[in-house]
């Protein structure tokens, strides 16, 4: 299946020429190094990437995921060499239209049903007195809470979106998304723990066929950054 990459954190890539092996082998070989790690929240899996557009040809990548934040590895011959390659990215929001359409078609009878509701309970003019303030004060702040429960399991919109708004971002960083050192160090544990199991792979390969491992200047991704 098909899967977008999302925006780029980060990214490494090497050609190594005069140098063979096998794609799958290197995948299972680099799913196995992720297993012995025993990563918590991680899940592995293949997805395939178009080489351009409608019509081309399909690239296989092995992906380490967490939460909305992936690590695709590419492996593949080129020419004489073999070339590697791995990013890491946010994966943008699925279904959202879906889901804020299903919302809607949900929370129309509700809203209709809760409506009678009061005004059965309170008649004449203590209902738009009473009505006014109890769904601002109890319904619009359940209704955020719901969108941004979902605009951070990735379900719905796009998290970078909603911190720009000025005031919503706010408020949607404080709840949802704080900045605390745990969540820097935990994107950080994560994507060093992956690059440190691609490059033992890699390193490990060359020294079975004679090959001086790559040192850190050649493994060192193009960018920085954390999820």
């Amino acid at each position: 299946m098909m899967q977008l990459r999302g925006s780029v954190i980060s990214h490494w890539h090497i050609l190594l020429e005069e140098f063979s092996t096998s794609t799958q082998e290197f995948y299972k070989a680099v799913e196995q190094a992720v297993r012995e790690r025993n990563l918590p929240e991680v899940e592995l899996s293949r997805v395939l990437f178009k080489e351009g557009g409608i019509g081309t040809a399909q690239r296989e990548y092995l992906r380490v995921q967490r939460k909305r934040v992936a690590f695709d590895i590419c492996s593949a011959p080129y020419g004489n060499g073999h070339f590697f390659s791995w990013w890491l990215a946010k994966i943008p929001a699925k279904y959202g239209l879906l889901i804020v359409a299903a919302a809607i078609l949900v929370g129309l009878p509700v809203w209709a049903i809760f409506a009678t509701i009061l005004t059965k309970i309170f008649e004449g003019a203590c209902f738009s007195f009473v009505l006014g303030p109890l769904m601002f004060l109890l319904g619009i702040p359940v209704i955020l809470l719901g969108l941004g429960s979902l605009v951070e399991r990735g379900m719905i919109g796009d998290e970078e979106w909603v911190l720009s708004i000025p005031w919503v971002g706010y408020l949607y960083a404080v709840v949802f998304n704080p900045t605390t050192y745990y969540r820097q160090d935990t994107a950080m544990m994560f994507r060093d723990s992956l690059r440190s199991a691609v490059n033992e792979v890699i390193n490990g390969l060359r020294t079975e066929k004679g090959l001086r491992g790559l040192g850190e200047q050649e493994l060192a991704p193009e960018g920085e950054g954390t999820a």
